[in-house]
């Protein structure tokens, strides 16, 4: 082969998250080999940029393509130029956007197209009525990618959908650190938030959006405050709905113990400095934020939807409770700030159910998988004598 495999991974982004980061370690796992990643995304004043900033540092090609709506077809027929002038042999999609204008493209370029589902948020009408256009554009694709069997499972009652169906699970490197990394690590948090010393940090993170539930956190704080008088609960991350919880916080009398932190970029780094992760999403798929503290060996508070059973396992490896209660959180909560060793023990089971379940290894090997089932050229490379080609199917 003359020269490498071109992908392409589309992906609107206003800052670079769980999803954004999973995309980079798509694109690292081909630095060497017969496939070259190229990550694209959509460019306007508040969008794209910082996604594609991390691209470039990491030395990945990029797109970038003018942002608009839906009717706007510059983005469409920039995509179809791209397609062909770089002969991309895959077109991966992360997004509505990406998935309706890249069905598009990649119909008529005759470029296979592989959606990735990384869940529907139905955050406003405008939201919503674009999810059913994009559940309607993935006839378009030759592949649909989840990330995980949960919602592979749940997709596969309707027949359109079953035969194309693909999982790519979310990955995570675990983080091994000593006790003296880890108090400095608490110290530098506590530093840079301009927090106490000493005091226990509950954190949450994620976009500041109805369906992540950071409302039910927040009811939970005044009787937690109660207890733990020195505790402080930080909301990392941006998004609509932050003066509004931020008012709430007030209106609880609970602004000196919630902190709005906004987007921190560097957050996967400062996690093991905190004592404890809440996740208390409505709604979910494979919540990057869970997987990231786990591997850092937080012990985790998670709301049990989606894939969070999945990412749990078997063992004692996270505390699951209801979604929308308040006082469910707030007990979790309680028994693991009041119990250190069994927060430790939660802490070091979850970093190592990841390790083994959530490894970048497997991820690889799912993602070389798909590869192979849509890019021909790949299949004869990769089949082993006695084995049936799995390309062009």
């Amino acid at each position: 082969m003359s020269q490498p495999v071109r992908i392409l991974h589309l992906r609107p982004s206003s800052f670079v998250g769980g999803p954004e980061r999973q995309l980079l370690h798509y694109a690292e796992l081909d630095r060497v080999g017969l496939t070259e990643t190229i990550l694209g995304t959509f460019v306007g004043v508040h969008e794209g940029r910082e996604f594609l900033e991390a691209a470039k540092e990491h030395g990945f090609q990029t797109l970038a393509l003018p942002t608009g709506s839906l009717g706007d077809y510059r983005a469409t027929f920039a995509l179809m130029r791209f397609l062909k002038e770089r002969e991309i042999s895959l077109l991966c999609t992360h997004g509505y956007q990406a998935d309706i204008l890249g069905g598009i493209a990649g119909l008529a370029r005759r470029v296979p197209v592989a959606c990735f589902l990384r869940g529907w948020t139905g955050e406003d009408w405008k939201v919503r009525v674009y999810e059913l256009a994009d559940r309607a554009f993935l006839a378009l694709a030759k592949r649909v990618v989840c990330l995980s069997q949960t919602h592979a499972s749940r997709l596969a009652r309707y027949r359109v959908l079953r035969h194309k169906l693909r999982v790519v699970l979310n990955a995570i490197e675990s983080r091994f650190l000593g006790e003296d990394q880890r108090l400095r690590l608490r110290q530098e948090v506590r530093a840079r938030l301009g927090l106490p010393a000493n005091c226990m940090v509950v954190a949450s993170a994620g976009r500041l959006s109805a369906e992540k539930g950071t409302v039910f956190l927040l009811q939970a704080v005044p009787e937690l405050q109660r207890r733990f008088p020195d505790a402080r609960f930080v909301i990392f991350g941006s998004g609509r709905l932050r003066g509004q919880l931020e008012g709430m916080a007030k209106g609880l009398g609970m602004s000196a113990a919630v902190l709005f932190a906004g987007h921190v970029p560097d957050f996967p780094l400062l996690l093991p400095g905190i004592d404890l992760l809440v996740n208390p999403s409505l709604a979910e798929q494979m919540p990057n934020v869970v997987l990231e503290a786990m591997a850092a060996a937080v012990p985790v508070v998670a709301t049990a939807v989606g894939a969070v059973k999945e990412i749990a396992g078997d063992g004692n490896t996270l505390v699951s409770v209801p979604p929308a209660d308040a006082a469910a959180i707030a007990r979790a909560v309680r028994d693991l700030l009041l119990d250190p060793v069994l927060a430790g023990a939660i802490g070091r089971a979850g970093q190592k159910r990841v390790q083994e379940a959530f490894s970048p290894a497997r991820q690889g090997m799912q993602l070389r998988a798909l590869y192979e089932e849509l890019i021909p050229a790949l299949a004869p490379v990769r089949a082993t004598p006695g084995t049936r080609s799995r390309g062009g199917h």
